[in-house]
């Protein structure tokens, strides 16, 4: 009982009791005071007592030279008071945090290969030095100074350095002159160099498939980048849940360090059922089935099912494991039916293609198969057979694959019908699309994309390479394919295709920020038709998990109708 008493009577003293805390610095010092000063973060303990506020008063100058010298100050001047009012305890601090430190010079000695390499080699002393990050007559800063010798270490560690090391640092204070000495002695390690690959993990898979993925070379010289895109290569491929990409980095193997490949396979098989809805083609449902080891052979095949309201389809596609050479051969199959805007066709495809390099620059080549059925409101149907072969090409050119902000993105598209017998004359079609990221400020972003569309010869081309436009990717404010030429009571797809955006994102918060727009553009049979239609509005936008994520309401001026439009992710 005398316990509880104890106990109910210190609370009730710690309750009544008033701490408070009064600094009178130069307003960047006094906040990293606020946050950090030990009496500041003790205050409102429910078991603070007067004694014990009396500890921390004593203590607190000591604790405020410590943190004044994180920031360069080293010869504050602290007049310290304790006031008590009734209840109310009050500690008082009045700073004169005096000249700040600055660096009167700076040593960086290197040892280890690096002192014998070729003046053009990089990363080089003279490069590395010029970086530096803390250069003499700046401000010295304990987090400059530890950020500075990370970065000079990475620097090293990312490219032929890989056990690059800092042997020893110091930063010598004269606290009468405000004067920082830095020194620091890095050993830069042996250069590594590449050897072959040490796989682990595999089960269902040949090691070709990995090997194939691989672009470096055995004596390539060692760079984190290159082990960081194999990765990335690795994980893209489908074939894998987890990948691991390191290098041996034991001294005594510098001139051929191993690569190191740790994989998790996915499973074999995978089916999903999905549902959700687009603004383009409504809701939706689907049925996938994705064999990643199809024959034995590492054959991808991936197929689906999908039922919307506008469109459905059944298509398989399989893909080749890339071979040697980094070419990546596929065969797909397929049969759609559309029903927009008074236009219904039904068509079924079979083709092969080839794809080569990298993402930043990535082409294909293909032959395809298609037959197609068109019917029209209030007009007879037709029935047409094309056998086309293509060629394509992207470039990416972004600073960020997922959420770009600077940079731009061009696709090219050319397919040509030459067998007049097989395709009821010949053709060409040609397609482009360019967007571009363009940062205003730090915090509004400039974006920007145009389209062009033409086919040339046959008057009798399938409706599938005809060019409609509006809804999500193209003119918003308008709905989805509905705009092109009238035919009967239907909406058919021209000859001819341009189309444009011009869009502003004002970034609100990290993830969130706001657009306007201006969409324009049209498709006809000839160009002197080519007459466009403007569409505005305004929407949100979010930087989700799995990508860039939009809502947009637009206005068409032709239609004087609103349409909303959802849309997620890039398309290129």
């Amino acid at each position: 009982m005398l316990c509880l008493l104890a106990l109910f009577t210190l609370k009730a003293q710690a309750a009544d009791n008033n701490y408070q805390v009064e600094i009178s610095a130069p307003a960047p010092l006094k906040e990293l005071l606020q946050n950090h000063l030990e009496i500041i973060k003790w205050r409102d303990n429910p078991r603070m007592t007067p004694g014990e506020w009396q500890r921390l008063f004593r203590a607190a100058p000591k604790n405020i030279e410590q943190l004044l010298a994180t920031e360069g100050y080293f010869s504050p001047v602290i007049k310290p008071s304790l006031q008590e009012n009734a209840a109310t305890f009050i500690a008082k601090f009045q700073i004169d945090p005096g000249a700040p430190a600055l660096i009167s010079s700076v040593d960086l000695q290197f040892s280890g290969a690096i002192t014998l390499q070729a003046a053009s080699a990089t990363p080089n002393i003279s490069q590395l030095r010029e970086s530096w990050l803390l250069p003499a007559e700046a401000i010295f800063r304990q987090e400059d100074w530890t950020q500075a010798k990370r970065r000079l270490l990475s620097r090293l560690m990312m490219e032929r350095y890989p056990n690059a090391s800092i042997r020893s640092s110091k930063a010598e204070v004269d606290a009468k002159t405000h004067r920082v000495a830095l020194s620091v002695a890095i050993d830069s390690g042996p250069v590594f160099r590449f050897g072959g690959l040490r796989i682990q993990g595999l089960k269902r898979y040949q090691p070709a498939v990995i090997e194939n993925l691989n672009t470096i070379k055995p004596g390539e010289l060692y760079q984190q980048s290159s082990l960081l895109a194999l990765q990335t290569r690795l994980l893209e491929s489908g074939y894998f849940r987890n990948v691991e990409v390191t290098a041996d980095t034991d001294p005594n193997n510098a001139d051929s360090a191993s690569i190191h490949v740790a994989v998790e396979e996915n499973k074999a098989i995978k089916l999903g059922v999905g549902a959700g809805y687009s603004t383009n083609t409504g809701a939706r449902v689907q049925l996938t089935v994705d064999h990643l080891n199809l024959l034995d052979k590492g054959w991808r095949l991936t197929s689906s099912l999908k039922l919307e309201q506008k469109e459905q389809s059944i298509s398989a596609l399989i893909r080749l494991p890339t071979d040697s050479n980094n070419y990546r051969d596929s065969l797909n199959t397929g049969l759609v039916r559309t029903s927009i805007a008074g236009q219904t066709t039904t068509s079924g495809h079979a083709g092969v293609n080839r794809t080569w390099g990298p993402r930043r620059t990535e082409q294909t080549v293909g032959l395809s198969y298609l037959i197609e059925q068109k019917q029209l409101d209030g007009a007879p149907g037709t029935d047409t057979q094309v056998v086309t072969a293509s060629y394509g090409v992207t470039l990416r050119r972004t600073d960020n694959e997922f959420f770009p902000t600077r940079g731009y993105l061009f696709n090219a598209q050319f397919a040509v019908a030459p067998f007049d017998a097989l395709s009821g004359g010949s053709f060409v079609q040609s397609y482009t699309k360019a967007q571009g990221y363009y940062p205003l400020t730090r915090s509004t972003q400039l974006i920007v994309r145009g389209e062009l569309g033409m086919l040339t010869g046959n008057n009798n081309a399938p409706a599938s390479f005809l060019f409609r436009a509006g809804g999500d990717q193209s003119v918003r404010g308008y709905a989805y394919q509905s705009l092109g030429v009238k035919q009967a009571n239907a909406i058919v797809g021209g000859r001819y295709l341009a189309t444009g955006s011009v869009e502003m994102v004002q970034w609100l918060t990290e993830r969130w920020g706001a657009a306007a727009f201006v969409d324009f553009g049209n498709a006809a049979n000839h160009v002197q038709e080519l007459k466009p239609v403007f569409g505005y509005g305004f929407g949100a936008r979010w930087k989700s998990p799995i990508g860039p994520l939009g809502a947009d309401i637009g206005y068409g001026q032709a239609s004087k109708e609103f349409h909303f439009h959802f849309n997620l992710g890039i398309t290129f």
